[in-house]
């Protein structure tokens, strides 16, 4: 008998050992222990692809969005076809469709609300919200992740050349750009923080900061703002922002300069940030027909 938590065990045990990122066992982990918890500790001979389909069929009934359904089927997917290679069982979980989630575009904040953004995290001249400042001025201002928020280096920021040194997903090195108001926050960050650690961001410790941390006070802010506010939309802002700004200052964009920035290992993601810029520079220079006709009502 080979048994259905053994296998499970062995699969993220060689996801470790493969190079995976912690965020990305982690996520193995919690998608798919959903189905394990759902089938039980079955023989992987004898499990059938009812079970499997009768699973994914009972996610629909789950209070959850097809965004996350179509997360969870995708990460079992992967695990199902790896039993099938490693132990020539047969479930034909290459047929298995992940459900199409709606495609909705990011909320692109307008200066009124960044500005609010801003003055929400700092309504204290304590250094931890000077911190907090600078953190979210790096995500929407270079596009950078949570991870790469707490991994940030001091010794790779380049004040001079208003460049950073990240390590993305996979420990995949780029650099961002800064500008010059990320680098004035920066610059009074480290004049009040009481600690020279290595990372730039630490705790109230003196330590490194970690996602939760990050994570938790992005969760604050956002209670505290009557729109849509998270370190991805962040993200998703400094995309479209960078390039709707090419456009308005070369008459062009440059997608795959926006894909080094991003670190996309595919450029059909960061196709998606160019539909959402194209929507907005030309419904603002659009031309209402009607309006030329002059109606009156």
């Amino acid at each position: 008998m080979i048994d259905l938590y053994t296998s499970f065990d062995k699969f993220i045990y060689l996801k470790k050992i493969g190079g995976l990122t912690l965020k990305s066992i982690e996520c193995y982990h919690s998608f798919i222990s959903v189905f394990i918890n759902y089938v039980g500790n079955l023989d992987i001979t004898v499990m059938k692809e009812e079970t499997i389909h009768g699973y994914i069929e009972s996610l629909f009934n789950r209070p959850i969005s097809k965004a996350t359904i179509a997360t969870y089927v995708r990460h079992l997917k992967v695990f199902l076809v790896w039993l099938e290679d490693e132990y020539n069982v047969c479930y034909n979980a290459h047929k298995i469709k992940v459900p199409k989630s709606p495609k909705k575009n990011p909320y692109i904040y307008n200066d009124d609300e960044i500005k609010q953004i801003f003055s929400t995290i700092y309504k204290s001249s304590d250094w931890l919200s000077v911190r907090n400042c600078v953190a979210v001025s790096f995500m929407l201002d270079s596009g950078l992740r949570q991870n790469e928020v707490c991994l940030l280096k001091r010794q790779n920021v380049d004040v001079s050349n208003r460049i950073a040194k990240v390590y993305g997903k996979g420990d995949k090195e780029r650099f961002v750009p800064l500008g010059n108001t990320t680098l004035m926050f920066l610059e009074r960050y480290y004049i009040m923080c009481p600690f020279k650690n290595e990372n730039v961001f630490v705790n109230k410790e003196g330590e490194p900061m970690s996602r939760n941390a990050v994570k938790l006070f992005m969760q604050k802010i956002s209670l505290q703002l009557p729109f849509e506010f998270s370190s991805h939309k962040l993200r998703h802002n400094f995309a479209t922002n960078f390039l709707i700004d090419q456009y308005y200052k070369n008459g062009s964009m440059d997608i795959y300069a926006l894909m080094t920035i991003m670190g996309h290992g595919d450029i059909e993601t960061t196709k998606r940030y160019l539909h959402v810029a194209n929507q907005i520079v030309y419904s603002k220079s659009h031309i209402s027909h009607i309006d030329s006709i002059g109606i009156v009502i």
